[in-house]
């Protein structure tokens, strides 16, 4: 009987160490209401994505793998016809609305060669680049693509002195051939002048164009005209002298632009200059 006890003792002191064995492990956890098979672990926070900081900063992503510093630099490699600097320095409408081309074309993804070649070259032509060698290149890249019947834009002459004219004459008009020395249909699209001051229409077989001006806001937008192959229109610039006030006089020069579904350039420039005298 007393040896049936002592072990029945042995028993009962292993049972209370086993128990208070358990509740030191696990005696916590059940205080605090949680799971003892849970391991969970604290969620990483998600950090938003990085705003641009400055107007026409492009964020990098997978889908624009371009960085801001690559964006400025192709800024860098583009001149505004407004005033000669590189667009990433000037604010004009003209060097906007390009670095918005570069920002829209960067981020759908486009790498810098594909905004060089199939976006800057293409729409403002070979002129938009400070580096005339590297505009050569990308010319000669994408004519070697392009079928030999394509419409082509030409407008003679590129550029034209009107000489010395008294402000009081009140306006004074340059005209400028344009033809198409392309295989197929040249569809002219629109115009745009480089200041208020000058007016641009296009006279052809089927009429006289709308005005055209520096505003693409106010210019027609629902205009175009078909040029067939070897046929020429007289394009029209007219500079208002009084324009910049009574006593504006000197050496201007103006711009006029033709937009059409020329491939390899669709956008050609031409220019005027004047003296202005009283």
């Amino acid at each position: 009987m007393k040896r049936i006890s002592a072990i029945s003792l042995v028993v009962l002191a292993a049972l209370l160490v086993s128990l208070g064995t358990w509740y030191f492990i696990f005696g916590p956890g059940i205080r605090r209401g949680t799971s003892v098979a849970s391991d969970a672990r604290p969620t990483p926070p998600v950090s938003s994505p990085e705003r641009p900081t400055q107007p026409g900063a492009v964020r990098s992503s997978p889908e624009s793998p371009m960085g801001q510093a690559e964006v400025a630099r192709l800024y860098q490699a583009f001149v505004c016809p407004c005033c000669g600097q590189d667009i990433g320095s000037c604010e004009c409408g003209m060097a906007q609305e390009r670095r918005g081309l570069i920002d829209q074309q960067a981020a759908s993804g486009a790498s810098p060669d594909q905004i060089m070649y199939l976006v800057m070259f293409r729409t403002y032509g070979a002129e938009a680049f400070f580096d005339q060698a590297l505009a050569d290149q990308v010319r000669a890249d994408l004519l070697a693509e392009l079928p030999a019947d394509r419409p082509v834009l030409v407008v003679e002459p590129a550029e034209m002195d009107l000489g010395a004219v008294p402000i009081a004459t009140g306006e004074v008009s340059a005209t400028f051939t344009v033809r198409n020395a392309g295989g197929s249909d040249l569809t002219i699209t629109s115009m745009e002048t480089t200041c208020g001051c000058t007016t641009a229409v296009l006279e052809t077989s089927q009429g006289i164009s709308p005005v055209f001006g520096a505003n693409l806001a106010e210019n027609p937008s629902d205009w175009s005209a078909v040029l067939a192959p070897g046929e020429e229109a007289s394009l029209v610039a007219t500079f208002d002298l009084l324009f910049h006030g009574p006593e504006a006089t000197g050496r201007f020069q103006r711009g006029i632009s033709i937009v059409s579904n020329d491939p390899l350039n669709s956008r050609v420039n031409v220019a005027f200059k004047v003296e202005v005298t009283k």
